[in-house]
C-alpha cells in the first residue's frame, strides 16, 4: 500500500517555506512514498502555483522524493478532490495523510471524512494565520463541507474564493498535475 501525502497549499503571500519546514518532519515520519503539494495559482501578481512555491521548499530539505504538483485548488476542498483524483490514477493501493496548519484542521478533517471516508489521517502544523482568515474559517467550514456533499455547488464556491483572491474567474488553469523527482 502506497503512503500518499497530500500537502494543503497557503497564500503565496505567507511563508510557504517556513509551513513546507514544518511539513517535512512529518513526511519523513510517516514514510510517505508521494507528496502531492496541492495549491494553484492564487495570487494576482504571483506567476507560479502556490504547489510550485511548496516543492521548491521541499526540494531543498528531500531532493530525491516523488512529488506531484496539484495546481488547480482555489480552496482546501479542491485540494482533497484534486489530490485523491491525482493518488487514485496512479497509486492503485494508497493511503492518504493530508497535512495542513493547525487553523485548517478541523475543516481538513470534515473533509477527508466525507471525501476519503477511510484509510487517511490528517496531520496539522503551525502557521501564522491572520486573523481575518481565523474568524471566517467557520463559516468556510460549513460552506466546503456542504459542497463536498453536493458537489454542483463546488464550480460556484471556486468562483467565490477566486473573487476573494482577486482573481478573474474566466481564468483558465495554466497547467495539468506534474511529477517531479
Amino acid at each position: 500500500m502506497t503512503t500518499v501525502a497530500i500537502v494543503c497549499g497557503y497564500d503565496l503571500h505567507s511563508d510557504l517555506a517556513d509551513y513546507v519546514r514544518n511539513v517535512v518532519p512529518l513526511i519523513l515520519a510517516e514514510r510517505c512514498e508521494a507528496i502531492i503539494f496541492s495549491g494553484g495559482y492564487t495570487s494576482p501578481v504571483h506567476d507560479h502555483s502556490e504547489a510550485q512555491a511548496m516543492t521548491r521548499a521541499f526540494a531543498a530539505h528531500v531532493p530525491d522524493a516523488l512529488v506531484i504538483l496539484e495546481e488547480r485548488a482555489m480552496t482546501t476542498l479542491d485540494n482533497i478532490v484534486y489530490g485523491r483524483e491525482i493518488a487514485r490514477q496512479l497509486f492503485p493501493s494508497r493511503r492518504y495523510i493530508v497535512i495542513c496548519d493547525r487553523v485548517h484542521a478541523p475543516k481538513v478533517r470534515v473533509l477527508s471524512a466525507i471525501l476519503l471516508r477511510v484509510g487517511f489521517s490528517v496531520r496539522a502544523v503551525p502557521r501564522k494565520v491572520p486573523a481575518k482568515v481565523r474568524l471566517f474559517e467557520p463559516v468556510s467550514l460549513v460552506a466546503e463541507a456542504v459542497a463536498a456533499v453536493l458537489p454542483f455547488l463546488r464550480v460556484p464556491l471556486r468562483r467565490t474564493a477566486m473573487r476573494l483572491k482577486g482573481l478573474s474567474v474566466r481564468r483558465t488553469p495554466r497547467s495539468a498535475p506534474r511529477v517531479t523527482a
